[in-house]
Protein backbone atom coordinates (compact mmCIF):
# COMPACT_ATOMS: atom_id res chain seq x y z
CA UNK A 1 0.00 0.00 0.00
CA UNK A 2 1.24 3.47 -0.86
CA UNK A 3 2.39 5.69 1.99
CA UNK A 4 2.75 9.47 1.87
CA UNK A 5 4.70 11.61 4.28
CA UNK A 6 4.31 15.35 4.86
CA UNK A 7 7.10 17.06 6.79
CA UNK A 8 6.76 19.96 9.23
CA UNK A 9 9.22 22.19 11.05
CA UNK A 10 7.90 21.32 14.50
CA UNK A 11 5.99 18.71 16.43
CA UNK A 12 3.24 21.24 17.15
CA UNK A 13 2.66 21.92 13.44
CA UNK A 14 2.54 18.18 12.73
CA UNK A 15 0.04 17.59 15.54
CA UNK A 16 -2.23 20.46 14.46
CA UNK A 17 -2.14 19.23 10.86
CA UNK A 18 -2.92 15.69 11.92
CA UNK A 19 -6.00 16.88 13.83
CA UNK A 20 -7.28 18.84 10.81
CA UNK A 21 -6.93 15.81 8.54
CA UNK A 22 -8.42 13.39 11.07
CA UNK A 23 -11.52 15.61 11.36
CA UNK A 24 -11.84 15.39 7.56
CA UNK A 25 -11.69 11.58 7.68
CA UNK A 26 -8.07 11.16 6.59
CA UNK A 27 -6.24 8.82 8.95
CA UNK A 28 -2.76 10.02 9.91
CA UNK A 29 0.06 9.30 12.33
CA UNK A 30 2.60 11.78 13.67
CA UNK A 31 6.21 10.56 13.48
CA UNK A 32 9.75 11.87 13.66
CA UNK A 33 10.77 12.41 10.04
CA UNK A 34 13.23 9.84 8.66
CA UNK A 35 16.80 11.10 8.62
CA UNK A 36 17.77 12.81 5.38
CA UNK A 37 14.30 14.10 4.45
CA UNK A 38 14.77 17.43 6.18
CA UNK A 39 17.52 19.94 5.56
CA UNK A 40 17.30 21.17 9.15
CA UNK A 41 18.07 17.73 10.59
CA UNK A 42 15.25 17.56 13.13
CA UNK A 43 11.74 17.51 11.74
CA UNK A 44 8.42 15.83 12.28
CA UNK A 45 5.98 14.39 9.79
CA UNK A 46 2.56 12.91 9.37
CA UNK A 47 1.95 9.77 7.39
CA UNK A 48 -1.16 9.03 5.38
CA UNK A 49 -2.18 6.29 2.99
CA UNK A 50 -4.49 8.13 0.61
CA UNK A 51 -5.54 11.46 -0.83
CA UNK A 52 -2.34 13.53 -0.54
CA UNK A 53 -3.77 16.26 -2.79
CA UNK A 54 -6.86 16.62 -0.60
CA UNK A 55 -4.67 16.67 2.50
CA UNK A 56 -2.54 19.50 1.11
CA UNK A 57 -5.64 21.48 0.15
CA UNK A 58 -7.13 21.09 3.64
CA UNK A 59 -3.88 22.11 5.31
CA UNK A 60 -3.56 25.21 3.12
CA UNK A 61 -7.22 26.16 3.75
CA UNK A 62 -6.51 25.99 7.48
CA UNK A 63 -3.37 28.12 7.25
CA UNK A 64 -0.98 25.32 8.12
CA UNK A 65 2.44 25.49 6.47
CA UNK A 66 4.01 22.26 5.32
CA UNK A 67 7.58 21.39 4.53
CA UNK A 68 7.64 18.75 1.80
CA UNK A 69 5.50 15.87 0.54
CA UNK A 70 7.06 12.47 -0.11
CA UNK A 71 5.77 9.18 -1.46
CA UNK A 72 7.34 5.99 -0.14
CA UNK A 73 8.04 3.41 -2.80
CA UNK A 74 7.89 -0.38 -2.50
CA UNK A 75 11.68 -0.35 -2.06
CA UNK A 76 11.34 1.90 1.01
CA UNK A 77 12.82 4.96 -0.68
CA UNK A 78 11.13 8.33 -0.55
CA UNK A 79 10.40 10.40 -3.66
CA UNK A 80 9.60 14.08 -3.22
CA UNK A 81 6.44 15.44 -4.82
CA UNK A 82 6.50 19.01 -6.05
CA UNK A 83 3.82 21.04 -4.28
Amino acid sequence: MTQYLITFRSLTHAQRSSRVLERAGITTAVIKAPQGLSSSGCAYAITLRREPEMALTLLKQNGLAIGKLFQRGADGRYTEWKV
